[in-house]
């Protein structure tokens, strides 16, 4: 097998495995042009291959001219990622340039592939064997070739220094993304501009598709040490420039890196990229770095004329002795006004803080309280099992638990609407509520099921009390536009420490018992084994 088609395969393999690994990141600015890049680069690799491996003059000629739409859409896809890239989101009308690069490559494909009529593209093909590679063809370009080379050549330089600029005004952090960015592009390019204006060959071959080998090494490289695209290096310049705080990123050597509109405003718009930062005359720089690295943030106040910001401090990279900062002014003069006001006033501060106290009573009610039946969630179990194992143990009473299960409620819903499982459940909690004693507790599980824990009773008692619950929702039917549709449920009883050496063992007995009494036909209630009673059975049905 020739040699350049080994190297050709790997581009292909390369390619492949990192588009699958980037595929796995989500999205990112540029996405679809990136992806547009290496399926370009993988059409122009395998051309190449198919073109390598011919020996026949007129398979190589076919497979060469099948390589333009490649040779097309891959420099303009590598354009518009970057643009994207630098950008830090999509560009504008993305899928139409996208279209448009796939138009350019379907149109170059038409020209080449009807050479033979117009010799744009190819003048004249003739022989050029070597005595290591004597299948070589020699391609002598027409005007087509030559127009599409300058305009990808100069398209190429624009975007390469764009790139390069974004790259300078980049964090430190993410310049090495440019830099493979830029590497990746500039190897296979120069190989092109060798093999077209000196005509250079690699192993008897246009070397620029060999020289896309680089291309997966360096972007697997890039997503695997620099979290290439899963941040998109430009994408805080958008950010930070339409956010409302004042953002500053200070570099290493002391120079403003970036700044937004915001912080420019507060320095009455003088242009700040690029100067020292000592040039501000602020003093709200760190003031002491051991603390930045141990806390990961500084934040302190700063005054300029009559407004005053708070100004957060945090560090940009992770080099102890070279790391860049980053200021976030936010304006709290109008806070600080306020907050003055209500100091006049004690009796509105009181007012606040009991509005406050109460709003936190209420959002702590709605994290434990079911909203459609008006019970307690699972939530309340974390802050109440402990206390009642506890009164358990002190008083040597047990603690019963109680666990029912609606029977048939899928069906209920399928068949009457889910308005009737709603109001299934409204009733069930309507039961249960009505019938709570002091200190007892009642929690929707979730979906159709229930728990019910009795402090200081027995199981003896709980199986009664579950029987007669049994009877009271079996005569409140729901009504439904079909007719009435019967309510049942099946229970498990559970007691500490009757049956259970613990709270958690508690409820899954319980649990246990419940799955018991389905199976034994539903609409009954089932006891957990006590300890010492007979082996044949650890649940019992009454």
């Amino acid at each position: 097998m020739q040699p350049a088609a080994v190297i050709l395969a790997l581009v292909v393999v390369g390619t492949a495995a990192t588009t699958w690994h980037t595929l796995r990141i989500g999205s990112f600015p540029g996405r679809t042009d990136y992806l547009m890049l290496m399926a370009s680069g993988c059409w122009w690799a395998i051309c190449a291959i198919l073109d390598v491996s011919s020996e026949a003059p007129e398979l190589k000629l076919f497979y060469s001219e099948l390589a333009w739409y490649g040779i097309v859409t891959t420099p303009i896809s590598w354009m518009l990622f970057m643009s994207a890239y630098v950008r830090g989101g999509d560009l504008p009308n993305a899928s139409f340039y996208t279209g448009l690069s796939i138009a350019a490559g379907l149109a170059m494909l038409a020209i080449a592939t009807s050479n033979e009529l117009h010799h744009l593209i190819y003048v004249a093909v003739r022989p050029d064997p070597t005595p290591a590679y004597p299948d070589q063809l020699y391609y002598e370009h027409g005007s087509v070739f030559f127009a599409t080379m300058i305009a990808i050549y100069f398209f190429m330089a624009l975007t390469t220094v764009r790139t390069i600029w974004a790259a300078i005004h980049a964090p430190p952090v993410h310049r090495a993304q440019f830099a493979g960015l830029l590497i990746s592009a500039m190897v296979p390019w120069a190989a092109n501009i060798a093999y077209n204006l000196a005509g250079v060959r690699v192993f008897g071959f246009d070397p620029t598709p060999l020289a896309y080998v680089v291309v997966p090494v360096i972007y697997s490289f890039l997503v695997s040490r620099n979290q290439f695209l899963s941040l998109a290096p430009v994408a805080l310049s958008a950010v930070v420039a339409a956010h409302p705080d004042g953002i500053l990123v200070v570099s290493g050597n002391g120079l403003i890196a970036e700044a937004n509109a915001a912080m420019r405003a507060i320095f009455d718009g003088k242009p700040l990229i690029g100067h020292p930062f000592s040039s501000l005359g602020a003093t709200f720089g760190p003031a002491g770095r051991a603390s930045l690295f141990d806390d990961g943030e500084l934040v302190r106040r700063w005054q300029r004329g009559d407004r005053t910001y708070e100004v957060r401090t945090v560090v940009v990279g992770g080099v102890r002795h070279s790391e860049s900062f980053a200021y976030v002014l936010r304006d709290i003069t109008d806070y600080l006004r306020a907050q003055e006001r209500l100091q006049v006033s004690t009796r509105l501060m009181e007012e606040r803080l009991e509005a406050n106290l109460s709003l936190q009573e209420q959002l702590h009610e709605m994290a434990h309280r079911d909203s459609l039946t008006g019970l307690n969630n699972r939530r309340i179990l974390e802050s109440i099992s402990h206390r009642l194992i506890d009164s358990a143990d002190a008083v040597g009473r047990s603690l019963v638990a109680v666990s029912l299960d609606l029977d048939h409620f899928k069906r209920l819903n399928d068949t009457f609407g889910h308005k009737a499982g709603d109001d299934a459940l409204v009733a069930m909690a309507g039961v249960l509520s009505r019938s709570l004693r002091p200190g007892e507790v009642a929690v929707r599980m979730g979906g159709e099921e229930f728990l019910v824990l009795m402090p200081h009773a027995d199981i003896e008692e709980a199986r009664a009390r579950t029987e007669a619950w049994r009877a009271v929702i079996r005569s409140l039917p729901v009504t439904t536009a079909q007719g009435m549709a019967e309510i049942t449920f099946s229970a498990g009883i559970s007691a500490y420490p009757d049956t259970a050496a613990s709270f958690e063992q508690m409820l899954q007995q319980a649990d246990k018992a419940v799955y018991a009494a389905k199976r034994a036909g539903r609409n009954r209630v089932v006891v957990a084994r006590q300890a010492g009673e007979a082996s044949e059975g650890r649940l019992r049905s009454v």
